[in-house]
This record gives structure tokens, C-alpha cells and sequence, in this order.
């Protein structure tokens, strides 16, 4: 795609294909961060610490996995292009270890539950690893727009959000539902295994779907001069150039906090609802549907307020009231202020919140990934190189550290107060109810805290963005000059 049109506005099909392979890993996201911890700890009996643990383990491998499929794919030469032949590997695994990883056999003490959760989650992360990061890394190419390429991430967060959204009302409603025998369905172990079949099936979906619907891009997506053999000083080298970028640096710190920040709301999630506000099954699957408007106010606003402010500015503002309205309701019921005894009122509050919080949640998420594709263009004018599977892999950490980081935090405080397994609602100590308000609260607090310092230290802006644009056109214009006058001479001889 040459850089003179990549500006232009993207076409709709391609931003709807583009996005919708995020529903696979919005349903991986939610299955992993609302029921996969609250299954092995409450349902199986293991551990809050070991279950957090084992997915901790997991991301780490992710830390390894990421990066490294981001190179391969960045120098990878097939008649299918750099990216697609990664993606289209990666749906048929995915759905069979996330199958497995709610399916465990019977008889599995503490430590083989450990070792099969461990196993099977790391499964699951490194296939989806071998669609995201490539995935993720088409998006510097299809557009060079400052403001069109938030736009193209607001339709990948939206299917994402969306993806995830549908897993979490498909559990609630139908496979956890209560009934005669589990009057809180989520506590029924034979419904996890259809529940996962049924994720295994949408995930391959959506995965398939997206690098099919984006196959016609190939011929125009950056194809490398000169590939070379993958080798693990190749990678380093990678690695430490793209962590010399300091703004890269500074917003891979940033989304990391958010993203245990995120995780560890979303995996305590379901212990707050239930036993901290008293919330049903049924009740809590109400609160997911802010969660539909939320998602499509945030995915429009994402665009023209960024535009409209810039974007780090964009994302400080946000990261500031998510903040201060965040914990709020948490610390209004510790200092006996919220509605408990009125469910109506309460429920009213919490759908107002949740509508209020995750529309500047999801616009910070897609301000930041736009961000992230910016910084390929700076890495670019320093180096030559067109290296977006090594920078936009950070988008596929980032968003699985939600669920590892918050995992594991969540896990940990789960045991530090001593929260009871296979509680039912109304059985938990008022002070170990109160306890988990306590850690809940400060905690998040403290990550979009961390968060809040890393962005401002970001240092790209709309105008010095338009800089290096001019500046690679210019140098591509003297390529071109070269070649015509010699040919056969490369970019990277001309720069």
C-alpha cells in the first residue's frame, strides 16, 4: 500500500473484517476474567492463589510468545503474505484447548488442577497470540491517518467488546442459569463444559471469519525486501530497539497497570456483585447490558474526542476519572452512604455507573492502541524498518495481562481475606464482606494511579506525527527517484 493513499479514509468492509476477529478474543477476555477463576476457586475448590497463579504463569509465557510471533510474522514471506498464513493457523488450536481448559478429567487433586489449568491456559494464550499480533500489526498499514486509524480501532474494540459482551449473557442467562438442583447456576460444574464448547465455536468463528474477510488485502500490505531467518539475537536486537522508544516504553507501562487495573475489576467482579452488593444471577446479567451502550458510545466518541483534544491528552483525562468515579460505589457502601436495602434504587445506580465507567474505559483502550500505531512511524523514520508485529504485539500483551495481572491480584486477595469456596449469597462474614469492598477499592485505585503517571510521559503529538509522515514520504519520494535512475536499488540502500 503505497503511503500516499494509506491516508485515506478506510473502507467499511474492511474496517468490519478487520474487527471482527476481536470477538474471539472479547469471548476468550470474558470467559477468562468473570468465570475461569471464579470455576477452579469456588466451583473445583482450588486455591484463589494457586488459580491466580496458574494464570500469571500463563502470561508469562505470553511475554515470550507475543514478541516473538511478532518478528516471525514481521519477516515472514509467503504467497499469503507476512500475516494471514499465522492467523488462519491459530483458529482449530485456539478452540480446542479453550475447550479443554474448562473440561478438566475427575479425580485431579489441588496440584493437578494447578498443572492442568497452568497447561491449558497457556494453550490458549499462545493461540491466540498466533492471530492477534499479526492481526493487530496489519493496522499501521492499512492506514498512516492520525485520527483514521482510531477509527479502525474502534470497530476492532467494538466487535471485541461485543464478542465479550455475548459470552458473559450466554453464560448467565442460559448455561449458568439457576435451576432445581443449583440455585446459583455458577456453582453447577457440568454446565462449563458446554459453556466452553459453545466459546470454542464462536472463537474459531470470528477468528476464520476476519482472516478470510481480509485475505483481499495481501497485494497491498508491506511484503519485506530482504526476509531473514528467524534467530533468537535477531529477536533481542528487536526487542531492545523497540524498547529504547521511550514513548513505547512509557505507554506499555501505562496500559499494563490499566489492564491489571481492568482485570482485577473484572475478576472480582463477579465476588462483588454477588457478595458484596447481594446481587443474583439475574441481576448481575442486567448489569451487562450498559455494557452493550457503553461499547457503542465509547467506540464513537473514541475518534472525535481524541481528535479533538489529542490523544494523550485524550487518555490522561479519561485515566484521571476513571480514578476518582471508579471505586466510588465501593466506598459509598463502606461508609454506609449507597441504597443496599432499596435493590431498585441500588440496581439503578450500579446500571448508571457501570454505563458511565465502561464507555471511558473502552475509549481510553482504543485512544492507546491508536497511539501504539503511531509510534511504528517514528520507529520507522529512526531505523528504516517497518517492524509493526514487534510494537502492536504489545497490544496483544496488554490485553491478556488484563486477566493474568488481575488474576493473580485477584487471587491473592481473595486469600488475604480469607474468602470462604462454595459461599452462597448471604453466608459470607459481614466483616470479610466488608474486607473485600477494602481490598477492591485502594486496589484499583492504585493501578490507574501507576497508569495515570506512565501516559504523561508519552511523547507524541498530532503535529510531530505530521513531522515524521512528511519526512518518510520524502524519503520514500527519494527511493523512488534512486530507482527510477538505478534499478533494482531498495529503500533501504537509498535511505
Amino acid at each position: 500500500m503505497s503511503r500516499e493513499n494509506s491516508s485515506e479514509q478506510v473502507p467499511l468492509r474492511t474496517k468490519l473484517f478487520f474487527g471482527i476477529g476481536a470477538a474471539a478474543e472479547g469471548t476468550k477476555q470474558t470467559a477468562f476474567t468473570v468465570f475461569l477463576l471464579f470455576y477452579y476457586n469456588q466451583v473445583l475448590g482450588v486455591s484463589g492463589t494457586l488459580s491466580g497463579m496458574a494464570i500469571f504463569i500463563a502470561l508469562c509465557v505470553d511475554a515470550l510468545s507475543d514478541p516473538l510471533v511478532g518478528s516471525l510474522s514481521d519477516n515472514f514471506h509467503s504467497r499469503w503474505g507476512r500475516r494471514h498464513p499465522f492467523m488462519y493457523s491459530a483458529a482449530l488450536p485456539m478452540a480446542v484447548c479453550f475447550f479443554l481448559l474448562f473440561k478438566p478429567p475427575s479425580g485431579l487433586g489441588q496440584t493437578g488442577l494447578f498443572l492442568w489449568l497452568t497447561t491449558w491456559a497457556i494453550g490458549v494464550r499462545t493461540a491466540m497470540t498466533f492471530y492477534v499480533v499479526p492481526s493487530s500489526a496489519m493496522l499501521p498499514e492499512l492506514t498512516s491517518g492520525y485520527d483514521e486509524r482510531t477509527s479502525l480501532v474502534s470497530y476492532r474494540y467494538l466487535c471485541g467488546w461485543m464478542g465479550g459482551l455475548i459470552t458473559a449473557q450466554m453464560g448467565y442467562l442460559y448455561f449458568f442459569a439457576p435451576s432445581s438442583q443449583f440455585a446459583d447456576g455458577r456453582l453447577n460444574p457440568h454446565a462449563y463444559g458446554t459453556f466452553a464448547l459453545a466459546c470454542a465455536v464462536m472463537v474459531a468463528t470470528a477468528i476464520l471469519a476476519s482472516t478470510a474477510g481480509t485475505h483481499h488485502l495481501i497485494p497491498n500490505l508491506h511484503t519485506p525486501s530482504h526476509p531473514t531467518p528467524f534467530s533468537l539475537r535477531r529477536l533481542l536486537k528487536e526487542l531492545r530497539e523497540t524498547l529504547g522508544n521511550y514513548s513505547y516504553l512509557m505507554l506499555i507501562c501505562a496500559s499494563l497497570f490499566a489492564a491489571a487495573a481492568a482485570g482485577f475489576q473484572d475478576v472480582m467482579g463477579i465476588y462483588v456483585g454477588t457478595y458484596f452488593w447481594g446481587l443474583t444471577t439475574s441481576q448481575i446479567a442486567v448489569l451487562v447490558y450498559p455494557y452493550v451502550v457503553a461499547t457503542l458510545i465509547g467506540s464513537v466518541l473514541a475518534r472525535p474526542v481524541s481528535q479533538r483534544f489529542d490523544k494523550k491528552k485524550t487518555v490522561l483525562g479519561l485515566a484521571f476519572f476513571a480514578i476518582v468515579v471508579g471505586p466510588l460505589p465501593i466506598f459509598l457502601r463502606l461508609l454506609g452512604i449507597m441504597p443496599v436495602h432499596n435493590m431498585p434504587l441500588l440496581l439503578s445506580v450500579l446500571l448508571f455507573h457501570v454505563l458511565v465507567v465502561v464507555t471511558i474505559i473502552i475509549m481510553a483502550q482504543i485512544t492507546i492502541a491508536s497511539m501504539l500505531a503511531d509510534i511504528v512511524d517514528e520507529h520507522e523514520l529512526h531505523t528504516g524498518k517497518r517492524q509493526e508485529g514487534i510494537f502492536l504485539s504489545a497490544l496483544s500483551f496488554t490485553g491478556k495481562a488484563t486477566s493474568g495481572l488481575g488474576g493473580l491480584l485477584a487471587g491473592v486477595a481473595l486469600d488475604f481475606i480469607s474468602f470462604p469456596k462454595g459461599a452462597q449469597i448471604g453466608s459470607v462474614p459481614a466483616e470479610t464482606i466488608f474486607n473485600l469492598g477494602l481490598v477492591v477499592g485502594p486496589g484499583m485505585m492504585g493501578l490507574h494511579l501507576l497508569g495515570l503517571f506512565f501516559v504523561s510521559r508519552y511523547r507524541i503529538t498530532r503535529e510531530y506525527h505530521q513531522q515524521v509522515l512528511a519526512q518518510l514520504a520524502e524519503r520514500a519520494r527519494r527511493a523512488s527517484t534512486v530507482e527510477q535512475v538505478t534499478p533494482g536499488a531498495s529503500l533501504d540502500q537509498s535511505a
